[in-house]
């Protein structure tokens, strides 16, 4: 029997995104909304979880009337480990190593392939990444976190 959706990667993806946003939705009603000009907690949750929910939706529109069929292939395994393990060594090592240590773990991990090939190139992306973090949340934003 086939299957009416003709592009399961589209699909899946946006039934992700839609089950990311109604997470977001169920933890950020906890939080006050407030207003546009006097923003609470919840607000900007909220928001970014109702245009990712449209964005899913889109995508599983996407997913059930694509032109062609699409078929999905074998996960690969190792590139997703490794991404997992950047986002870990981050969380293990923002608050004990700062910013540069955690950042540094993140781009090694999640580019293990490329800095393998194209080294430069990666220390490119990390110089890029700890200069738009030290702007953003240390200069900005003031958050208490240790650059070295």
């Amino acid at each position: 029997m086939p299957s009416s959706i003709a592009n399961p990667r589209s699909f899946c993806a946006g039934l992700l995104f839609v089950a990311i946003a109604g997470f977001v939705l169920l933890t950020a009603r906890h939080y006050p909304m407030g207003t546009a000009t006097q923003m609470g907690p919840g607000y900007f949750p909220t928001i970014l979880a109702v245009l990712l929910a449209c964005l899913g939706l889109i995508a599983m529109f996407q997913g059930v009337r694509a032109a062609h069929v699409v078929t999905i292939g074998a996960w690969p395994l190792v590139p997703g480990a490794f991404v997992i393990a950047g986002v870990l060594g981050f969380a293990a090592l923002i608050d004990e190593r700062g910013l540069v240590a955690a950042i540094t773990v993140l781009v090694g991990l999640g580019c293990y392939e490329r800095l393998l090939k194209r080294p430069f190139e990666v220390l490119a992306i990390l110089a890029a990444l700890l200069a738009l973090a030290w702007v953003v949340f240390i200069y900005a934003i003031e958050l208490p976190i240790d650059f070295w």
